[in-house]
């Protein structure tokens, strides 16, 4: 029986990570972000995950070091939260579209 291939196009290319950062609201928490891409990404928080709808965090750059930006909820897993990026300043944006492109070429 042959299987189905289904090619997934995203808008973005993604890197799986995980990228340390944190959460910079009321409560201040160390959080992972796994499949950071410039619109968005999954964000694993250490221990409960906060009800906010949106959220100032700091991630980790690697060779970039750390960049804030503002993210709002897509959706919620039990492992974390997906989230999209809005208002990303340019500077933030150039500096993690190079990280993305860093990673996702090594990885070929």
């Amino acid at each position: 029986m042959a299987q189905e291939i289904r090619e997934t196009t995203r808008r973005y290319a993604r890197v799986r990570g995980p990228f340390d950062g944190n959460n910079l609201g009321d409560v201040r928490t160390s959080i992972l972000i796994y499949d950071l891409n410039l619109g968005g990404g999954f964000v694993n928080f250490g221990d409960e995950q906060p009800s906010d709808a949106t959220w100032t965090l700091k991630i980790d750059l690697p060779r970039e070091g750390p960049i804030t930006v503002n993210a709002e909820t897509v959706y919620r897993g039990v492992s974390g939260v997906a989230v999209r990026f809005v208002d990303l300043d340019r500077d933030s944006a150039a500096r993690l579209g190079r990280t993305i492109h860093a990673l996702t070429e090594r990885s070929f």
